[in-house]
């Protein structure tokens, strides 16, 4: 990375800063990780009990979910074929063209099979079949459709008010069917998505009764709900959600509950969906929900976005316009490690990043993380895929070294992909290689998630998040509006809590941090722009248990969502380019004052000295260049909407660094070694992990 990458922000600097920049053009902003770190730690306490047998009972449901995934798979096959001869008495040409795609189905759900026994398999068991016969489901996972007639009527007259973001597409192109009739399920137990349920208002309930006498086309059904859920309805249930949160959260009685994080950099689900390969990824959607989102309205710039994830804020009230790291955000709006370790100190909270911005918001705030690891690019790893690697070995001894007996959140963060998508292209080989190889350290994560559970008897609720998408072309890749840029997603995945096979259209990147605080029994932060997800579970929609079905409808959200209307487009672009400059300051600043140490480090005759000299004067010009810019950057920045951009502090911060101590060194070592819990173990690993 280094000079040369300083060189190609030079380029990237002039055209940011022409006078013709087109809005469409690549973004601006790299998660761009830095090459200097180590690990730093500190303490936490850990003394709470676990429910043995709630656990144990909701590992068993699990367990046996998984060891009937296979057979699940053949008999979903058999049931559509099934159904398909049934639909062939009513009408010739619904049966042919019924078998074919059943047909279709069934051989290429055989071949998936043989793609799927990858490490993790086990834990991305089939829950499918068994949603509709298991009562601790919500009850949302049977999502009941109108029939198609009263639905295509509907769809024409929703058509007229849908939203700006969503492109308009006919309602019968494409024909991924959506289940016909849902069979009928046992009175569900009480559950956090009832309550949300039933305070919602009727009218943002999903598609009413009767179900459809014939299958239903995921397109017509994700047009009407693109159509009728607009932003006005969003913030009616956002404002529901919040008034029954405390009530929520009551419902949620594991006193050890354990989540996992995963953040994949710059990652198009679109591209995610059209490789098959990446299974362990599609193996989470199938269990799980999951939210094909957009940012469009917002900034796709990778600190603002992983600040509002992390956060549960927007970046225009953060203040966070670009990829510089500012600590004093974080003491006004805490960060989920914050909350988390505010609300329970005994909360095991850990971060593993190798984007060191990732790892120094984790350190920030009032109650950082209790353990922080910086994994530092690999020498020699130009494309980041072993350092993506190394983050992926590093959560799975962490997962394995969890201690049962408290609480666990661990947040893992993947820069590989990013990198890249700006390096090669979105669409380039070299970027599906990356999601490939994210794939792989994904299944080997699940897998040691899947070990740890059948060890302990605990459960781990699994979230995945992006903060943005990517432009197909080789370039600066994002930054600005194009739906490749603003394409994000949300999934979450355990079978207690969360639908199976669901899409939601109502999750947002935002909503992370608040669903984290609600799944250890707290309640959002009252100015969060996101609500837990708990409580949108009305909005699921379960498409016919079929993979490529569910495959064509998350793609067909993804399509309907466009660019944002002119005015935003051009507000938000202009912001991009001028919050970008002092980025760039900073960065040269930084890799010419590093490249002069580096050469006073020689003690080469006069040029060591000069170099020395050096230092101090080019730090104080790029200072001052920095200043300047930053403050018409912020000025910019209000005038576009972002209420908390302010000017001071004048100067920029220090550059988030790792230092290097033979404590720091050995955590990463000590992560890689420890072993599953109540195993033998060095002394470093389990509960002596965190102390």
């Amino acid at each position: 990375m280094g000079y040369a990458r300083h060189i190609g922000r030079v380029g990237a600097l002039a055209v940011t800063l022409g006078v013709g920049v087109a809005l469409a053009s690549p973004g601006v902003a790299y998660a761009e990780p830095s090459t200097s770190s180590s690990s730093s730690t500190s303490d936490t306490s850990s003394t709470s009990a676990s429910s043995s047998t709630d656990g144990a009972a909701r590992t068993d449901k699990r367990s046996v979910d998984r060891a009937d995934r296979d057979d699940s798979d053949d008999s979903e096959a058999s049931g559509q074929n099934s159904t398909s001869d049934t639909d062939a008495d009513a009408d010739d040409d619904e049966d042919t063209t019924a078998t074919d795609e059943d047909e279709s189905g069934g051989d290429e759900a055989d071949g998936d099979e043989g793609a799927k026994q990858d490490p993790g398999s086990d834990r991305r068991a089939s829950t499918r079949s068994a949603a509709t016969e298991d009562d601790s489901l919500p009850a949302e996972s049977g999502e009941s459709l109108q029939e198609p007639q009263s639905l295509a009527a509907e769809t024409e007259q929703a058509a007229e008010s849908a939203p700006a973001t969503f492109k308009s597409r006919p309602v019968a192109a494409v024909v991924p069917a959506v289940a016909a009739e849902p069979a009928a399920a046992p009175e569900p137990s009480s559950t956090v998505v009832q309550v949300a349920s039933a305070a919602a208002s009727p009218a943002l309930q999903p598609l009413a009764e009767p179900a459809p006498e014939a299958p239903l086309h995921t397109t017509a059904v994700m047009a009407v709900l693109a159509a009728v859920r607009d932003e006005l309805e969003r913030n009616t249930l956002r404002r529901s959600a919040n008034m029954v949160a405390p009530q929520a959260v009551s419902l949620f009685a594991d006193p050890s509950p354990n989540v996992l994080l995963i953040g994949v950099d710059g990652a198009n689900l679109s591209r995610v969906l059209d490789d098959p390969t990446n299974s362990n990824f599609f193996g989470l959607i199938q269990d799980g929900t999951t939210a094909p989102a957009s940012i469009a309205g917002h900034t796709t710039i990778s600190n603002p976005s992983w600040s509002s994830i992390l956060t549960g804020a927007w970046g225009e009230k953060t203040g966070v316009i670009n990829n510089i790291f500012t600590p004093w955000t974080y003491d006004n709006w805490p960060t989920v490690f914050n909350q988390l370790e505010t609300l329970n100190p005994d909360i095991a909270t850990t971060a593993i990043a190798n984007w060191n911005v990732i790892s120094a918001i984790a350190a920030a705030g009032s109650a950082p993380a209790d353990t922080v690891i910086n994994v530092s690019q690999i020498p020699g790893d130009t494309n980041w895929l072993l350092t993506d690697d190394a983050v992926g070995d590093a959560t799975e001894a962490a997962i394995a070294a969890a201690d049962a007996d408290i609480p666990n959140f661990l947040f893992s963060y993947f820069v590989g992909v990013d990198e890249n998508g700006h390096l090669y292209g979105g669409a380039s080989p070299r970027y599906a290689e990356a999601l490939n190889n994210f794939d792989r350290n994904l299944g080997e994560i699940l897998q040691a998630v899947s070990d740890w559970e059948a060890l302990t008897g605990e459960q781990w609720t699994v979230i995945m998040v992006t903060d943005h998408g990517h432009q197909p072309q080789k370039g600066l890749g994002h930054g600005f509006q194009s739906p490749d840029e603003t394409s994000t997603f949300v999934i979450v995945e355990n079978p207690d809590i969360f639908a199976v096979g669901a899409i939601n259209l109502q999750y947002e990147i935002v909503d992370v941090t608040p669903t984290v605080v609600t799944l250890f029994g707290g309640v959002p932060a009252p100015d969060a722009d996101g609500v837990s997800v708990t409580d949108l579970g009305d909005s699921n929609v379960v498409p016919v248990n079929d993979d490529d079905a569910l495959r064509g409808a998350l793609q067909d959200v993804i399509d309907m969502y466009g660019y944002p209307d002119i005015g935003t487009q051009i507000a938000l672009g202009v912001r991009t380019v001028f919050a970008s400059v002092p980025y760039f300051v900073d960065e040269i600043t930084i890799g010419l004052t590093s490249a002069l140490q580096g050469i006073a480090d020689l003690e080469i005759f006069l040029i060591s000295p000069l170099a020395a000299l050096a230092i101090v004067p080019v730090q104080f010009i790029g200072d001052l260049v920095y200043v300047a810019t930053n403050v018409v950057a912020q000025i910019v920045a209000r005038l576009t909407g972002v209420t908390g951009a302010s000017i001071f502090p004048l100067w920029p911060p220090a550059p988030p660094s790792f230092p290097s101590t033979p404590e720091e060194a050995t955590m990463l070592d000590a992560l890689m070694v420890c072993g599953s819990p109540g195993s033998a173990q060095p002394a470093w690993c389990g509960d002596a992990l965190s102390a």
